[in-house]
């Protein structure tokens, strides 16, 4: 199986999947044949002709505000350190003032309220500027914050693989103020960010009304409806409530470096589950007592099986290896069956040895749990819901939404390869640097494509310190090998209603946790018996 195969085998996908396919092919090849295509998807879209930007004598002036850290990006997040924004930049610019004849687009920079002021003071001395496109950059500039003070119209979108989470959670946020002249559009096809962006157009003779009617518009006609696909199984057949609580009582999860003592009396109150705080300390001095012998021959295991290894040396995968095993020992002496480590504070500080990607997927393969960020919400579903399911395992994701294609895009630098439980098939999977720093080892698993896809979460006390648990459904239909953001990346058409996608970001946080299979009616039965709320997001 090759990256052509994980995007496009799929029984009746449409075009646009087609296309993507294609794109994601050419960008593989270029990967591996020239450096000057490395960044393929990251270059779209293509540089513009200067002969194909029409005169704009005449056009509505709409200020192009790029929300980014810097134009060479120095912090270690999405999409990664040391990517250079500035010819995206520049191909954004010109592709918008291509595609929209009647409108002229002048750019600017800001990442927070300030920058957008200083925009802002500009404008209003110019006086001639009647709407603003935000596009999010990276993840978490504030630049639309400030901007929207401005009351003009507003069209917020973002660069793909790059800004999806500040702008999940910014948009989110817009929605639920209720901003007027507001819209919004998030998709992977550049076009769409075009099509919207020609709402400006009807600022010419209209109002803001007009423009966010447009816009709207738009962006309905052009998120497709479900495909009617069947995947390839039905409903799962689960542990009753009763029996999946009574499953997980007793059951420890290790926090690294640590869950505070009010969501930790909740979880055990809830659920039954003991959380138990260790320090780094713990781990690195279990990494210290593997036997090398060990830690080569898992290496040279993961040599063997894994797809490729990119730019990850040995020396890297024996410190993985050692962590792997060193997290298992504490999981033994502790008792416990998973362990969530602070691995990004950990690895960018130096307290931690290797990052534990690796050794997460393996404790999966045999029934336990590592889990990514001392996320113990994420944590307590993964335990939960592979209880309820007989054994699927899950994996914690940063979701990006893409309109054009019905699809939310599970995102994370590790995942199982035990999608269907530890008797089942072992997916493919590919060794590779972390993403958003390029160093350490990670992991790129290939889901399964056609099946049913439940994702949830969890707030313990999210609604009047009732709880409630997150609920959406889908069905795989591809993997996106793109270079940009985290490693594995599975992408799943949404079921439903997919307008509420792009709702509870703000009050949910940007983490969600996926498990192939359709057992939406008993997250609800469990909801039930526990006295949470169940919201759902499609």
């Amino acid at each position: 199986m090759n990256d052509t195969i994980d995007t496009v085998q799929c029984a009746g996908c449409g075009r646009r999947d087609f296309i993507y396919g294609l794109l994601a092919a050419g960008a593989t090849a270029g990967r591996a044949a020239s450096a000057e295509l490395k960044d393929f998807f990251a270059a779209l879209p293509a540089p513009t002709p200067s002969e194909a930007i029409p005169d704009k004598t005449g056009a509505v002036k709409v200020r192009l505000v790029f929300s980014i850290w810097n134009d060479v990006q120095v912090k270690k997040t999405w999409p990664n350190a040391g990517f250079d924004f500035r010819p995206v930049m520049k191909n954004v610019m010109d592709a918008l003032n291509a595609g929209v004849k009647g409108v002229k687009f002048v750019p600017g920079m800001a990442f927070d309220a300030k920058g957008a002021a200083a925009i802002l003071a500009e404008d209003a001395k110019a006086g001639d500027v009647k709407g603003y496109l935000v596009i999010q950059m990276n993840s978490w500039p504030s630049a639309l914050h400030g901007i929207i003070k401005a009351g003009k119209p507003t069209l917020f979108c973002s660069f793909p693989y790059s800004g999806i989470g500040g702008w999940d959670v910014q948009n989110a946020a817009m929605l639920r103020s209720g901003q007027k002249n507001y819209a919004f559009m998030s998709s992977l096809d550049f076009n769409d960010t075009i099509g919207a962006a020609r709402a400006f157009e009807t600022l010419k003779s209209g109002t803001g009304a007009d423009f966010v009617k447009a816009a709207t518009e738009y962006r309905l006609a052009h998120t497709p409806p479900e495909t009617g696909i069947k995947p390839c199984e039905g409903p799962l057949d689960c542990l009753s409530p009763d029996e999946t609580l009574a499953a997980v009582k007793g059951k420890k999860i290790l926090s690294v470096q640590g869950c505070d003592e009010k969501t930790k009396a909740k979880i055990l109150k809830d659920f039954g589950i003991v959380v138990e705080n260790v320090k780094f300390d713990e781990l690195n001095a279990a990494w210290d007592k593997v036997p090398d012998d060990l830690a080569r021959a898992k290496v040279a295991e993961w040599k063997r099986t894994a797809r490729k290894i990119v730019d990850v040396s040995d020396e890297t995968l024996f410190g993985c290896a050692k962590q792997f095993y060193g997290m298992k020992e504490v999981l033994k002496a502790h008792g416990a069956v998973a362990i969530s480590v602070d691995c990004l504070g950990g690895c960018y500080t130096g307290k931690l040895r290797a990052y534990p990607c690796l050794g997460f997927m393996e404790l999966q393969d045999i029934g336990l749990f590592g889990t990514c960020e001392n996320d113990i919400r994420s944590t307590v579903a993964m335990v939960v819901f592979n209880t309820m399911t007989k054994g699927r395992m899950g994996y914690i994701s940063d979701p990006a939404i893409d309109s054009s294609r019905r699809a939310m895009i599970f995102a994370h630098c590790v995942a199982t390869r035990k999608f269907l439980g530890v008797d089942g098939e072992t997916s493919i999977y590919e060794i590779e640097t972390h993403s958003e720093d390029r160093h350490g080892a990670s992991v790129r698993s290939i889901a399964p494509l056609n099946h049913p896809v439940t994702t949830v979460q969890f707030h313990f006390m999210g609604d009047g310190g009732k709880g409630c648990v997150l609920v959406q459904t889908g069905r795989t239909f591809s993997n996106d090998p793109d270079d940009r953001a985290c490693r594995t990346k599975m992408v799943v058409e949404v079921t439903g209603n997919f307008e509420r996608s792009y709702r509870l970001w703000d009050l949910w946080g940007w983490h969600r946790v996926t498990f192939l299979g359709d057992f939406k009616k008993d997250v609800e039965a469990l909801a039930k018996k526990i006295g949470y709320r169940v919201i759902y997001e499609s």
